[in-house]
């Protein structure tokens, strides 16, 4: 922790240059999947990279999953069968957040040698048991990712409380990042679970006594929703109980369920996904503590059909981790869940933008998955690796964004990506590298159109029924004088890559 505490002491530092970089990058365009260099075409859009000056930090572990309590009690999380290890690896190092409305709802923790008690209360519609917990370490050990996981503060018991805890960090040792204290306590009164009035004054000393019990400074919070309301919340407690947390976490959804996939993709959405969180941020900051957005989507309420189960969603996806990786965020979960594509979960929520499900009932009783569009999104990011991000200047009048970042090992990578309908023409780009380099290598993300459901790809290829990525080679262009032109079509994207050995 001390390492990253250091990471973040900086990056607070750096919190102005990096908000200005974030402006630049949503009032820019995108670009379109790479094509044939066009050294004698002026370029439409022109993307400079300024090496000199690198700012905050991508973290390795920045791509994340978010999945309900529920998944860990029906045993979702299992090494053993199916295709899940594989896709999470393909992702690379993650974090995986288990909590969600099912925690505080009906979730009942039941500690090791006892039965649930007959009958269950009528409020408990799943039961979490240490075995559940140690099948969750296997899935941790096999992917080499770190996990958030619940308690349940909705209906508080403290004994069971107490012991869950203890078995969380007994179990999973290191692999667990934090426990958590309740889900999104912000809206409990609406749920029932306390009465009119509560509010952070209430929750406060409700909140201390569950992290007594845990008696670790692993501890993350306070996992609020609906952001523009709860800046003061996430302050308050912040600066309350720095001392006893690891890291600040909030959630957040992007557009409105009556949204399309152009405002999904729009330069204003872009904008409203930071300023929406920026109170939340500056309380993580002048804490030097790191911030999660620890359960975000699209869409809440499970998405919208067409649009968070879509191509753009990729394109979305890929643009928003980015951007809020830029802005200081430390990484961000994207919720969903592991039934069938589409259909309704048992909290009733249909799961149109999960990340990875099940493409029938027999495959989702196999726990055999398949990669959504926005899990190529998220992929896509993850490509940039981790490092420190570089300033980008853009100039198009385009709905594309640019990002950059150098790697430990020096490698330069960028991502362009372009928002625009695939029906529209491709644009000619001039990008100035800021270095010295002979080629470099560019990867692709296409789809058939913004609405499609399928044919979503990375180079060419798609995810396989083993949860892997077929590896395809890479376009090589030629660097002119620190200088490449490509054309990318219009709703792609694309990361660059230099510094990489020639074959």
């Amino acid at each position: 922790m001390v390492g990253e505490a250091a990471v973040m002491r900086g990056r607070a530092r750096q919190w102005v240059r990096g908000a200005v970089a974030v402006a630049l990058m949503a009032s820019i365009g995108q670009l379109t999947t790479a094509g044939t260099a066009h050294a004698d075409a002026p370029p439409a859009t022109t993307v400079t990279i300024d090496a000199a000056h690198p700012f905050g930090a991508l973290p390795s572990d920045f791509v994340g999953l978010s999945f309900e309590m529920r998944e860990l009690g029906i045993g979702s999380f299992d090494a053993r069968a199916g295709n899940l290890v594989p896709l999470m690896r393909t992702l690379g190092r993650g974090n995986i957040r288990i909590s969600g409305n099912t925690l505080d709802r009906d979730t009942l923790w039941v500690p090791a040698g006892q039965q649930p008690p007959n009958p269950l209360p009528d409020w408990v519609q799943d039961v979490v048991t240490p075995n559940d917990i140690a099948r969750l370490d296997g899935l941790l050990r096999a992917t080499h990712w770190r996990a958030e996981v619940g308690i349940n503060m909705g209906h508080w018991d403290a004994t069971l409380a107490a012991d869950e805890a203890r078995t969380l960090f007994a179990t999973l040792g290191r692999r667990l990042l934090g426990a958590e204290c309740g889900n999104e306590p912000n809206a409990w009164v609406g749920k029932g679970f306390r009465p009119p009035g509560f509010g952070y004054p209430q929750y406060k000393p409700e909140w201390e006594a569950c992290a007594d019990l845990v008696g670790s400074n692993r501890i993350a919070g306070p996992d609020t929703s609906s952001p523009t309301s709860t800046g003061p919340w996430v302050t308050s407690f912040a600066q309350d109980e720095h001392a006893r947390i690891n890291m600040v976490t909030a959630h957040s959804y992007s557009i409105p369920g009556s949204a399309d996939a152009t405002r999904l993709l729009s330069p204003q959405t872009a904008a409203s996904q930071i300023t929406n969180l920026t109170p939340q941020l500056n309380a993580a900051n002048a804490q030097n503590l790191p911030i999660r957005i620890d359960e975000t989507n699209s869409a809440a309420n499970g998405g919208i059909v067409g649009v968070s189960d879509s191509y753009a969603s990729a394109l979305w996806a890929m643009d928003y981790s980015l951007l809020m990786a830029q802005a200081g965020f430390d990484g961000l979960n994207f919720h969903g869940g592991l039934g069938v594509c589409g259909a309704p979960l048992y909290n009733g929520k249909f799961q149109i933008y999960t990340p990875i499900c099940a493409a029938n009932t027999a495959d989702e009783q196999a726990k055999v998955y398949v990669a959504m569009p926005e899990y190529y999104g998220m992929l896509m990011a993850s490509r940039m690796g981790s490092g420190q991000f570089l300033p980008v200047t853009l100039a198009t009048d385009r709905n594309v964004t640019a990002y950059a970042v150098r790697g430990e090992e020096g490698r330069i990578s960028i991502a362009l990506i372009e928002k625009d309908d695939t029906a529209a023409g491709s644009v000619h780009i001039g990008l100035n590298v800021g270095v010295d380099a002979e080629h470099a290598r560019v990867v692709h993300l296409t789809g058939p159109s913004l609405t499609s459901t399928q044919g979503v790809a990375i180079q060419g290829a798609t995810v396989d029924r083993s949860g892997h990525l077929p590896q395809r080679p890479a376009e090589r262009v030629r660097v002119h004088d620190g200088t490449l032109s490509l054309d990318l079509a219009a709703g792609s994207a694309v990361v660059i890559t230099l510094g990489e050995d020639d074959d």
